[in-house]
């Protein structure tokens, strides 16, 4: 195998272990809205969208090195 396909293959396997873990995550979203300077109104017209996941330690594992 040459080197570009063993990299291919890798990058599908990060990808789909990266789907699946999004897949299963229990996910809130907030939306905020800017202010007018003067006023304090709301600018509706640009909504700022957040993610929020609830158990982040479902989403990212942390794989420590073997040192045996």
């Amino acid at each position: 195998m040459d080197n570009a396909k063993v990299v291919e293959i890798l990058n599908q396997t990060v990808m789909t272990d990266y789907m699946q873990r999004l897949l299963n995550l229990k996910l809130d979203k907030l939306t905020l809205f800017p202010v007018f300077p003067i006023t304090a109104a709301p600018n509706v017209s640009e909504p700022r969208h957040l993610i929020m996941i609830e158990d982040i330690k479902k989403f990212v594992v942390v794989k420590k090195p073997d040192l045996n």
